[in-house]
């Protein structure tokens, strides 16, 4: 039981941060409390539940209001809660079109031979991307990052949501951080940096909600029946706690520090956490 606490701590605290909570989970559940590579990695997925259920209750408004659009005689208003149903939908089906084949053949082709770094390398990489925007922005003092949700066209919604959900769906891979990879390309399309979190933050629940509904069905190695129910409860309970405040603290930080800044030091944060664990974990 101690070791599944520890890994829902460990997810509750990465999950928002530009590294993958996935990876680590993996790396930690294999190399330190010896579970073999399949049920870790459904051990990954499952571990989502929690910090999902956390940006259920902390974006209850909008998820409320954008449940309502979907009535009858609701679905075409013209609102910023139409606007985010728009976004989710466009958003995860981008999600699908990347993540469900790169799933079935990570989990039935890869998995034994994965080696998580190789996915750190790539969020290394964009989060370097990240460090020079930030550096730039700086140096040049432009002004960058202005875009909202409300302030746009539904030709650029539809785009810029597309766009984004393609790119999550690489991140249903171990190592490569979701929060990273959807969070600098919002970034990248010039979103405000509290923006980028908040919309990374809803594309996160369909997606998660799916990777868990994959791997019960297609899940051989599924913790779901070889894991017991408490101890799925205890999981969940963990890192929906430890999730909700580290996503109050990073929404703090996003609304004080300065956009350069926040590029900076959430790129500087991969190599900090990342690094460490490739050539010491």
């Amino acid at each position: 039981m101690i070791e599944f606490i520890f890994i829902a701590i460990l997810q509750g605290l990465v999950e928002w941060l530009p590294i993958s909570s996935s990876g680590q989970v993996l790396l930690v559940s294999i190399n330190y409390f010896g579970i073999h590579p399949e049920q870790a990695y459904s051990l990954s997925i499952w571990v989502h539940l929690g910090t999902t259920i956390a940006v259920i209750v902390k974006m209850r408004k909008e998820f409320i209001q954008i449940i309502k659009t979907i009535v009858p005689g609701n679905f075409e208003k013209e609102d910023i809660y139409v606007k985010n149903r728009n976004w989710l939908i466009y958003a995860t089906i981008g999600t699908a079109i990347t993540a469900i084949p790169l799933y079935l053949l990570f989990k039935f082709i890869v998995l034994e031979g994965f080696n998580a770094s190789q996915g750190d390398i790539i969020t290394l990489v964009i989060s370097g991307f990240l460090i020079v925007t930030g550096i730039v922005l700086l140096i040049f003092k432009k002004k960058y990052g202005n875009k909202t949700i409300d302030s746009i066209s539904n030709r650029e919604l539809v785009k810029d949501s597309s766009i984004s959900g393609l790119i999550q769906g690489i991140a249903i891979l171990p190592g490569i951080s979701r929060s990273g990879f959807t969070i600098s390309t919002l970034i990248f399309e010039k979103y405000t940096q509290e923006q980028s979190l908040k919309l990374s933050f809803l594309m996160s629940v369909p997606v998660a909600l799916a990777s868990i509904g994959m791997d019960v069905i297609f899940g051989e190695g599924s913790v779901f029946g070889t894991i017991d129910i408490f101890t799925i409860l205890i999981i969940t309970i963990v890192s929906f706690i430890v999730g909700y405040f580290s996503m109050e603290i990073l929404l703090k930080i996003a609304k004080k520090i300065n956009f350069s800044y926040f590029c900076i030091l959430y790129g500087v944060l991969s190599f900090v956490i990342i690094v460490p664990f490739m050539f010491f974990g």
